[in-house]
C-alpha cells in the first residue's frame, strides 16, 4: 500500500511538470514536515550546546558554570551522534553546523570571559533549553518517522533536566559565591548606648558591673547618723569619713 501511495505520488508530480527527484522530495515534505524540520533544528541546536559547552570551559569563572558546560559536551554530543545514525538511515538531510544566529552567539561568546560570559551563556542556555523542550516536546506528540520519535523521547527527560540544572544556576546568582555572612550579637556594639563611659563594654574587668550581692553594702547608712557600732566602726568595718567609706553629706554639710 505504501508503495502503491508512493508512486502515485511520484506518478503526479511529474505528471505536475516535476523531475523524478523533485517528486520525490515533494513527497518527502508531506509524509513527514514536522521530522524534516525538527531533524535539523534538533542538529544545528546539538552542534551549538557541544561548542558553547566547550568555550564555558575555558571561559567560565564559576565552576558551577565549568561544569554545566561539560555536561552540554558529553549529553549533547551523545545525541548528536544518535541523530547522525537516524539521519544516515533515514536518509534524511541535517547541517553539520550552527545556523547563522547561532554561530553569531559562539562568535560573541567566545571574546568574552569571566562573569560576564558566565551571565551571557546562563541567559544564552536558559532560552536554548527552552526552546528545545518545546521542540521535543512537539516532536513526541506529532512524529511520523518513530526513529526520530523515539529519539525525542529519550532526549526529552535529558533537555528537561538540563534546563532545571541552568535555572537553579541562573537563581544562585550566576554560580558565584554569596557574600559573607553578617556578624550577629556575639561582639559588643561600638558606639554611645552600648558602651560604659569609659570606652569599655560593660562587664569587662577594666569596667566591671557592680554586683547587687558582693559589691554593693548589705545596708544603707543612715544619711544623718552613722551606725558606728560598739567599736566606732561603720558595719563594713571601716571608719566614717574615710576614703573607703565616705559618709554621706546632707545637703551638702558633714554629720
Amino acid at each position: 500500500m505504501k508503495i502503491k501511495i508512493f508512486s502515485s505520488t511520484l506518478a503526479l508530480g511529474i505528471a505536475l511538470g516535476l523531475s523524478p527527484a523533485q517528486a520525490q522530495e515533494s513527497h518527502h515534505h508531506k509524509a513527514g514536515l514536522t521530522d524534516a524540520l525538527f531533524a535539523k533544528k534538533a542538529a544545528a541546536g546539538g552542534i551549538t550546546e557541544v561548542e558553547l559547552g566547550q568555550i564555558a570551559q575555558q571561559n567560565g569563572a564559576s565552576q558551577e558554570v565549568k561544569d554545566f558546560g561539560a555536561k552540554m559536551v558529553t549529553d549533547h554530543g551523545k545525541a548528536n551522534d544518535n541523530l547522525k545514525a537516524i539521519a544516515a538511515k533515514d536518509n534524511l538531510a541535517i547541517p553539520d553546523k550552527p545556523n547563522a544566529d547561532q554561530q553569531e552567539l559562539i562568535d560573541k561568546l567566545t571574546k568574552e570571559t569571566g562573569k560576564e560570559f558566565d551571565t551571557n551563556y546562563i541567559r544564552a542556555m536558559v532560552k536554548a533549553h527552552i526552546a528545545d523542550k518545546a521542540l521535543f516536546s512537539t516532536e513526541v506528540d506529532n512524529a511520523k518517522n518513530p526513529d526520530l520519535k523515539q529519539f525525542a523521547e529519550d532526549t526529552l527527560p535529558i533537555i528537561t533536566e538540563h534546563l532545571s540544572m541552568i535555572e537553579s544556576i541562573a537563581g544562585n546568582g550566576g554560580g558565584n559565591e554569596s557574600a559573607s555572612a553578617t556578624q550577629g550579637g556575639n561582639m559588643p556594639p561600638m558606639g554611645g548606648s552600648g558602651e560604659s563611659k569609659s570606652g569599655l563594654a560593660p562587664g569587662s574587668n577594666a569596667n566591671p558591673v557592680p554586683n547587687s550581692t558582693t559589691d554593693m553594702p548589705s545596708t544603707t547608712v543612715n544619711p544623718t547618723t552613722p551606725d558606728t557600732g560598739d567599736s566606732g566602726q561603720s558595719k563594713s568595718g571601716l571608719a566614717p569619713g574615710s576614703n573607703a567609706n565616705p559618709a554621706p553629706a546632707t545637703n551638702g554639710q558633714m554629720p
